[in-house]
């Protein structure tokens, strides 16, 4: 803190101390060390808190990119896990700003994954210091696989494993709503199964969350059929049907 109680230095923006580099260039090695180390702050607001105007505790910031394109935040608690298995796992005294950044898409990949929107973060948050270059962040969301028309048979059971990803890491939960009468499915695994009770058509949707509240669905129909003897259940059939060529009556 200086004397006047403002920052003695600014992540959002280093070069508002008025000797910090905001990103980095060729030259940044000839800075004092507590200059040339204004990228790697920055990278590190843009890859917790994103780039252009938010307010945090009631303070604006500002941050810009060396390119103009918006970066995206990945929070701070992930940006913190990201940046410490770097520092410990794959940098060493001698790291440049271009091997920072593959030593945190090391950590990402380690942590979250290379399809992950932590580890296009790392990549779009050094991007914006002029370290490399973007990455596409992979599609948000949970994806559902739908099954197609589904058709079973009164008394018979089934058995319907319902295929689904998201882009988030953690456990998936499982629902549906309009299945046949007598099936039901696992939260925990997706699969439907039980043994139909009653024929008929029915509209099924199935949900599925992932850790992060996000949602996928699938619609598909499902139609459960009688199991044989004309629409007529095993109390209906005749136990002697050729009653009428005969003199024998007819018995149920």
């Amino acid at each position: 803190i200086n004397g006047d109680g403002t920052p003695l230095r600014y992540m959002d923006k280093p070069s508002k101390d008025g000797g910090s580099a905001d990103s980095w260039y060729s030259g940044v090695g000839n800075l004092d060390v507590h200059y040339s180390s204004g990228p790697a702050n920055h990278m590190f607001y843009l890859l917790s808190e994103g780039s252009g105007t938010k307010v945090i505790n009631g303070v604006t910031y500002n941050s810009p990119t060396s390119d103009g394109v918006a970066v995206a935040g990945i929070g701070r608690d992930a940006a913190l896990q990201i940046w410490y298995k770097a520092l410990t796992s794959y940098m060493t005294s001698s790291t440049n700003y271009a091997a920072a950044r593959t030593a945190a898409l090391n950590a990402a990949g380690a942590l979250y994954g290379t399809n992950s929107a932590q580890y296009a973060g790392v990549g779009n948050a050094f991007a914006g210091i002029n370290v490399g270059s973007h990455i596409t962040p992979p599609s948000s969301g949970v994806t559902v696989t739908n099954p197609g028309s589904q058709s079973s048979t009164v008394g018979t059971a089934v058995s319907l494993q319902v295929q689904a990803s998201s882009t988030n890491s953690g456990a998936l939960t499982y629902s549906a709503s309009g299945l046949p009468t007598g099936l039901s499915i696992n939260s925990s695994t997706g699969v439907i199964s039980g043994t139909p009770s009653a024929a008929g058509s029915y509209s099924t949707t199935v949900t599925v969350k992932d850790s992060t509240g996000a949602t996928g669905t699938a619609t598909f129909s499902w139609t459960v059929s009688t199991s044989g003897g004309g629409g007529c259940s095993s109390t209906q059939l005749l136990a002697n049907p050729g009653f009428e060529s005969g003199n024998t009556g007819w018995t149920a």
